[in-house]
């Protein structure tokens, strides 16, 4: 089943230089897209509109969709509602005049989206967003939405979600095409479970420009546990073999142009 390749554009230094080894890191995979042909969605964060506007143009240019990840990747959990509408508003404006289209799609940063902050959802509707790729239906990590659908589903106000492809492992839904689990298991084991993908779902792996830095010894992100930092460290060394795989694959459209026209819906409630 083809899947579609997504990148987080963020700049884990949190410094966002005009010519930061981020700038340098998604120029090698925009290369790769056209090594192999792949037009993928970047989520990128709004800082970027400002640090490095040519990037973004390029993005576009090059066949690519650019879709938001919130402004400075602070999780949802963390946000203020008034604050981040008012950010996501004014990076809207911005990427949309960089690349004269509309910006449809959004990821809220780590998954971040779970039953607490589902308030960011009229939000995001009111700012004419269509989809969102934010929700992790597993209870594996703390951004856990345990019980979603796996396959794409309209919440209450017409946004359509797109979970996070999980896989059973045993009795824990595991993330398999993306981050961590992606290049921590075998390639065999992936391809294994994506065959075994639910009816309907809409496949996507993602990774971010740093995970291809190998020329980084070390790279010290800002609030994240020590030993994430490690394990990412480690894994920069096999992110490109086992995108390419993935990508040896097949590949399918951004995500902007895979949205189903039906989706099941899925309630909610917020305070």
């Amino acid at each position: 089943m083809p899947i579609t390749f997504t990148v987080d554009l963020e700049d884990p230094t949190e410094r966002y230089e005009t010519d930061g080894r981020y700038v340098l890191m998604t120029q090698r995979l925009l290369n790769l897209c056209d090594e192999f042909r792949c037009r993928a969605t970047f989520f990128t964060i709004g800082r970027i509109a400002t640090s490095a506007p040519n990037l973004i143009k390029d993005i576009s240019r090059r066949g690519h969709e650019i879709a938001y990840h919130s402004h400075a990747h602070v999780p949802l959990t963390q946000e203020e509602p008034n604050r981040f509408r008012q950010e996501s508003e004014i990076d809207i404006s911005r990427f949309e005049q960089l690349i004269g289209k509309k910006v449809i799609g959004f990821r809220a940063p780590q998954f971040s989206l779970t039953p607490q902050c589902l308030w960011a959802l009229d939000i995001l509707a009111e700012l004419g967003f269509r989809y969102s790729s934010s929700l992790m239906p597993t209870f594996l990590s703390r951004y856990g939405y345990p019980g979603a659908p796996r396959q794409p589903f309209k919440w209450p106000n017409g946004i359509i979600e797109l979970p996070l492809p999980v896989a059973n492992f045993g009795p824990c839904p595991i993330p398999y095409l993306g981050g961590i689990y992606l290049y921590a298991l075998p390639l065999a084991l992936t391809r294994f479970w994506k065959r075994r993908a639910l009816l309907g779902e809409v496949l996507w792996t993602y990774t971010h420009p740093y995970d291809f830095d190998r020329e980084v010894s070390f790279l010290h992100m800002p609030h994240v546990p020590h030993w994430i930092n490690i394990v990412l460290g480690a894994a920069r060394y096999v992110a490109e073999t086992k995108i390419r795989g993935i990508l040896t694959d097949g590949h399918a459209l951004p995500l902007g142009e895979r949205l189903p026209t039906e989706a099941i819906s899925f309630p909610y409630t917020h305070s």
